[in-house]
């Protein structure tokens, strides 16, 4: 008998525990660049300047909970045609239902919310965590083409809608809000970028990057914060390669060596 109750106590503490656990040791939700650490992985000098000149802007027209974080990380890949194809990666503290939005007005369906998906019934890590990771990430990608000068011109961007599909924003969106400056927003507790229509004076925040604030991916945020699984509209390079790894190889049936990526899409 008393070995039956110090199991079901330590079964019991265990339960408890391990959610616990998990969520305290799992780090900052918004990546901490360090000062004059080197750019990881490296782009092309010419192109990788363009991108980090060429401000962004990311807002909301929804009060929503969660830090945006002080640098956009970027990929990019070369397009056709002068093109350049850039990700981005916006980093969020938090994806909580709580703010200006009809789940927190009437209470109960955001604390329901809550509750399961960011907490897991007010302790551990909750839904989100589990199958994504720490804090939030959103991803968009811009293509520009790349003038004789090097200067790069939006031509139009991918975004995630609050459903998690794919929209494609013109260029006229991308510069509704300013001109000189594209701009993604959310209209969405939940911080996807994909948000089309608003007017300027709409967005409860924004926030622009500039030199200095659009960095390029390094491996180890990546990896840390799972980039291979979320962030879907910012992948412009296979998991792969967004992670740091190089492909490995097999041989095949008939004797040939393929390569074949380390981490799934």
């Amino acid at each position: 008998m008393y070995i039956r109750n110090l199991l079901s106590r330590s079964l019991a503490f265990a339960a408890l525990a391990v959610p616990l656990l998990a969520s305290s040791t799992s780090g900052s939700a918004l990546p901490r660049p360090i000062a004059g650490e080197p750019d990881a992985p490296a782009e092309s000098s010419a192109i990788g300047a363009a991108i980090g000149q060429q401000p962004i802007c990311v807002g909301s027209t929804v009060a929503s909970a969660g830090e945006l974080g002080d640098v956009l990380y970027y990929r990019s890949s070369p397009g056709e045609h002068g093109k350049v194809s850039v990700g981005y990666y916006a980093f969020f503290s938090e994806e909580r239902p709580w703010g200006n939005n009809w789940l927190t007005w009437t209470v109960l369906p955001a604390l329901a919310v809550d509750l399961v998906y960011t907490h897991g019934l007010l302790f551990g890590p909750g839904v989100q965590r589990v199958a994504y990771g720490k804090g939030d990430v959103e991803g968009f990608r811009i293509v520009y083409s790349v003038g004789e000068d090097g200067q790069l011109t939006v031509e139009h961007g991918i975004a995630d809608r609050g459903d998690h599909s794919e929209v494609r924003l013109e260029r006229a969106e991308l510069l509704s809000i300013d001109p000189a400056r594209p701009t993604v927003y959310s209209r969405w507790w939940s911080h996807q970028l994909g948000g089309k229509g608003a007017a300027p004076d709409d967005l409860v925040y924004r926030r622009c990057y500039g030199a200095g604030a659009i960095r390029p991916l390094p491996p180890d945020v990546a990896l840390d914060f799972r980039l291979d699984r979320r962030a879907g509209p910012a992948r412009v390079v296979p998991a792969a390669a967004l992670l740091g790894q190089a492909a490995s190889t097999r041989q095949s049936d008939q004797g040939l060596v393929a390569l074949r990526p380390s981490v799934a899409l």
